[in-house]
């Protein structure tokens, strides 16, 4: 199995995020998280380095975060140092990727953790499937309404599998396998940063935000095209697949090649087929979902681990 560069996106949220009706009650955090937060005394960006040094498929291992906070640590992964939103973060991972290699990448969290075992089967179902563009595994629900605990406030959404039957009750992973050159960088930068302050919000208002943030930068794309004499074709199909997508998902549930053939028209750049560009298998790595964006959250993954989590107080400083 060959191995991909793994970058572990290690940032801070700058202030807690705001949550829906179903998380109240919850104490989101705003820190370093993957050093902030600690099981049995260590952190927990050292057991995810460790997890996937423990396993082949996924290496060499950087951290994209700020090397004053995360240097101490002595982890076994090279530094990128970086200290900025989601996006400038992910910038600074990919740019680090392509000066020093070509080709396939993989990203992920800092506050979720598989365990090695689970990482293998995720890289082992990438290099199952057929090749693409993007591999961003989606989460399936248990049916057991306690299986996620503190976790269970998080947004679920609904898909049709490829194969049809039933819906399925998903949420996001926070792991992607791709290849830079074939996505629109500027776009997907500009509209992380915008999903990710208006996570958890209404579907209504992230739609609002993301039509906002991305329509200006689009028509003078197209402006640009015009000047060149050229078909002016990026604002249409971007919008047009945008909204697209949100009827989809408000009306759910939408069905998986569906949603796959829409997020290609909006993130593939245009030399790449978007047929079988993007591929959103559903997994049962339920870890891979419970990302912690809450005290709770963290006690509870420190009670699974028969561990301990540092205080309230200092997950906040």
């Amino acid at each position: 199995m060959r191995s991909i560069p793994v970058t572990i996106l290690a940032g801070s949220d700058r202030k807690p995020g705001a949550l829906p009706e179903s998380g109240a009650g919850m104490h989101p955090l705003s820190c370093y998280k993957g050093v902030a937060i600690e099981i049995e005394g260590r952190p927990l960006l050292a057991l995810l380095v460790e997890r996937l040094a423990a396993i082949a498929g996924f290496g060499p291992i950087v951290v994209a975060g700020p090397a004053r906070v995360f240097a101490p640590l002595g982890l076994e992964a090279r530094m990128v140092d970086t200290d900025g939103s989601v996006a400038t973060n992910l910038r600074a991972a990919i740019e680090a990727h392509e000066a020093s290699s070509a080709g396939v990448m993989a990203v992920m969290a800092c506050d979720v953790l598989p365990t090695s075992a689970e990482l293998l089967e995720l890289r082992t179902r990438f290099e199952e499937a057929p090749p693409c563009a993007l591999w961003f595994p989606f989460v399936r629900v248990p049916e057991d309404p306690n299986a996620l605990g503190a976790f269970a406030w998080k947004p679920v959404y609904r898909v049709v599998p490829g194969d049809g039957g039933e819906a399925v009750r998903i949420l996001p992973g926070h792991l992607a396998v791709f290849d830079p050159g074939a996505l629109r960088l500027p776009l997907l930068y500009r509209l992380l940063d915008a999903s990710y302050r208006a996570r958890n919000r209404s579907l209504a208002h992230r739609r609002a935000v993301l039509l906002r943030t991305v329509l200006l930068s689009l028509v003078a794309q197209d402006v640009k095209l015009l000047a060149g004499l050229r078909l002016p074709s990026r604002t249409v199909t971007i919008v047009s697949s945008g909204l697209q997508l949100a009827r989809a998902v408000r009306r759910g549930p939408i069905r998986l090649p569906e949603l796959e053939r829409l997020v290609g028209r909006i993130f593939l750049r245009a030399h790449v087929p978007h047929e079988g560009g993007i591929r959103l298998p559903i997994v049962d790595v339920l870890t891979l979902a419970e990302d912690i964006d809450t005290v709770e959250e963290a006690s509870q993954l420190a009670r699974e681990l028969q561990g301990r989590v540092s205080p309230p107080a200092q997950l906040g400083g």
